[in-house]
Order: structure tokens, then C-alpha cells, then sequence
């Protein structure tokens, strides 16, 4: 994958994200900042996730007060963000999420 095509998918997931986030956040539970790479979600009791892309690597990082700090590689296979261990970073993150808010973003699908 090259930078643009990185640039690119990496920003649509983003934008995807913060779009699926806020519209499953009817309670207002959650406050969600998206700026140019990087994603931020603001959870009950101070918690913070942050989903933001790194050029360097190709790589979309996710920083969670459940799982820690994770870096994906797009798996073209999946066409995810997905570690080798078969972890899809959508997957984790809406299940970190509802778990830390009870808001569920995949309800929104």
C-alpha cells in the first residue's frame, strides 16, 4: 500500500468511526472529537480511547484503557484493520466501548 492509499482508507475508517460512534450515542454518554488523524472518544469516569493513523508504519493505532496501546497493519484479505492474531480493530473498539459506556456502535450497522 502506498501513502495515498494509506492516507485514505485510514481517514474513511476515522471518519467512518466518529460518524457510527455519534450516531449510537443518542444519550450523549460519549463526546467524540475527530481532527485530521486522529480520533478521540471521551468515555464516563474520565476515560479516554484514541484511534489515530501513523504514516510511518501504515498502521492505525488504537489506545485503550482496556486493551492498552495496539497498532494495525491493514490485512487485505480482511480488507480490516486487523492484528495477526486475527484481531480486528473495529471489532475491539466497539467492544471496549460498549463495555466502558454501554453504547453500542454496532447496533448502528
Amino acid at each position: 500500500m502506498n501513502d495515498s492509499d494509506f492516507n485514505r482508507l485510514a481517514d474513511a475508517t476515522l471518519t467512518r468511526l466518529s460518524d457510527r460512534i455519534e450516531d449510537a450515542d443518542a444519550g450523549g454518554v460519549l463526546d467524540v472529537e475527530l481532527v485530521p488523524g486522529v480520533l478521540t472518544v471521551e468515555l464516563p469516569k474520565g476515560k479516554t480511547m484514541v484511534v489515530s493513523k501513523h504514516g510511518p508504519s501504515r498502521q492505525v493505532w488504537l489506545s485503550s484503557p482496556i486493551s492498552g496501546g495496539l497498532h494495525f497493519p491493514f490485512d487485505e484479505g480482511r480488507q480490516a484493520w486487523a492484528l495477526a492474531s486475527g484481531v480486528v480493530m473495529e471489532e475491539l473498539l466497539a467492544s471496549e466501548i460498549r463495555q466502558l459506556s454501554g453504547v453500542d456502535i454496532h447496533a448502528q450497522e
